[in-house]
């Protein structure tokens, strides 16, 4: 006799600015995997260049979500570390663990690398998803399932700042006032920062700055941000820049406020192609410029942080939404448009 199958709901992407719910088949845990009610799932920019086809890695039909947790609901053979019940975070970057990347611990440049909801593998904005037991961690009791939805965002600039040269002392600036910017600010500032420029174009985000740690906050609309950063740094530049914002504008300014000798990191996700860089600065000034892909053994750091109140998350939550929700928020510009003041939205599952 033939079991029936499950069935479950899901926000599929069926190609550019094609997004909608649907009644799939629920998926079924195998060797090492385990599969998970979803709880809540935080909404990345990188989904909506996902959405409109901008990323050009991500092939339809999909389910689309990879900031997400929830509650394990069965676990496939050989799973030992989790078991049904326990809250977990799952870490979306997928890796072989065989290749000389992975052997070495970066398996975020993992030779067949796949990542949830972007990459070759279904996402987070369904019911249930399966994900490996390897990249699942246990969720502490006190981080609520919309704080849970902020780890992964978090996550990147933890491993971003561990890849720099900043030191005690350090100038920085930092481009882009979203969630991940402003962690960048209190992370710089955490690791001995001396000052932390924070750069953007909307005021209230710009207004987060001070209490993420940023000394100067700087609005590209009404300011003069090299003139400003070049004479607040007697005209050296700053040590750092982060390039946070995914915008050709912002990686050119930040360019330019770099003193000679500098350290530029783009964590900004340029998914609709190639963008105009003048590239002899960099070599006439002996730039150093780094890129962000993953966090890499950094999710347990990053919950630490969020649980023991170093960093604080749940102010940056501007709106939850539900499942039934997801489509029309990426079809109307709601997200893309940051309409209603919008900061960071997380999609939150009863």
């Amino acid at each position: 006799m033939v079991k029936a199958k499950d069935y479950m709901k899901a926000a599929v992407w069926e190609g550019p600015y094609k997004l909608s719910l649907k009644t799939v088949e629920k998926p079924v845990p195998g060797d090492g995997d385990v599969l998970i009610k979803t709880k809540a799932v935080g909404i990345c920019g990188s989904d909506l260049e996902v959405f409109d086809g901008r990323f050009k890695q991500s092939v339809p039909p999909m389910i689309i979500g990879h900031e997400g947790g929830g509650i394990v609901e069965r676990v496939g053979p050989g799973v030992t570390k989790v078991s049904p019940g326990d809250r977990v975070i799952v870490e979306c970057l997928l890796y072989c663990g065989e290749c000389i990347n992975c052997r070495t611990g970066m398996y975020n440049l993992c030779s067949q690398h796949k990542v949830i909801g972007m990459i070759g593998h279904d996402g987070e904005y369904a019911e249930y998803f399966v994900a490996p037991e390897r990249n699942v961690h246990i969720l502490p009791e006190n981080i609520t399932w919309p704080e849970a939805g902020l780890i992964d965002t978090l996550a990147g600039p933890v491993a971003g700042i561990e890849k720099t040269n900043l030191h005690l002392g350090s100038t920085v600036a930092v481009y882009g006032p979203g969630p991940a910017g402003l962690f960048f600010c209190k992370l710089a500032k955490l690791r001995g920062a001396r000052k932390v420029y924070l750069v953007g174009t909307r005021d209230y985000r710009l207004a987060f700055g001070e209490q993420y740690g940023a000394d100067v906050v700087l609005n590209t609309k009404r300011d003069n941000v090299e003139e400003y950063i070049h004479e607040d740094t007697q005209g050296q530049g700053v040590d750092l820049v982060i390039e946070a914002a995914g915008a050709a504008q912002a990686l050119n300014s930040g360019l330019e406020v770099l003193k000679k000798g500098g350290e530029l990191l783009i964590y900004g996700v340029f998914g609709g192609g190639p963008v105009p860089v003048d590239i002899q600065p960099i070599q006439i000034n002996e730039l150093i410029v780094k890129g962000l892909n993953g966090s890499p053994l950094k999710y347990p750091d990053t919950i630490e942080l969020i649980s023991d109140g170093t960093i604080s998350v749940k102010q940056l939550i501007s709106h939850t939404f539900k499942l039934e929700d997801v489509p029309r928020l990426f079809s109307t510009g709601f997200i893309s448009s940051r309409e209603e003041d919008y900061m960071k939205g997380v999609v939150l599952f009863d």
